[in-house]
């Protein structure tokens, strides 16, 4: 099953989009999506991945890393917010179901490495 490509033609992206601008839905997101990383033994090979996600919206929201695209930002809270819903690709209730929820955030990580590499230099610096 090719999860990325269902998860572009799903409405993954037009919600994030909606978060875009937002600080307040940035943070709570970022909050919401470290709780459930950390919550999820099934996500425990990813947990650091999607706390460095998780990290970098943060920071986005409380105006600490302000060199994104807003592109890139789009596509790590579309992952976020896939990863936190229970009814995605496969639900996480059924066993298996964290593996569309890994692939993604593995896609998401590769198409953003360009984007993340940068923030992670940034953050050096603090």
């Amino acid at each position: 099953m090719d999860f990325v490509k269902l998860f572009k033609q799903g409405s993954w992206i037009k919600s994030a989009k909606k978060f875009v601008g937002d600080n307040s839905k940035l943070s709570a997101l970022a909050l919401e999506a470290m709780r459930y990383a950390k919550e999820k033994k099934s996500l425990d090979d990813v947990k650091d991945d999607i706390l460095l996600l998780c990290n970098y919206v943060k920071d986005i929201a409380t105006g600490r890393y302000k060199g994104y695209k807003t592109w890139n930002l789009t596509v790590i809270i579309a992952a976020l917010l896939y990863i936190i819903s229970p009814v995605d690709v496969i639900p996480d209730f059924l066993v298996g179901g964290f593996v569309d929820d890994i692939g993604i955030i593995a896609w998401a990580l590769g198409k953003m490495s360009s984007e993340l590499d940068t923030y992670k230099r940034s953050m050096l610096s603090y």
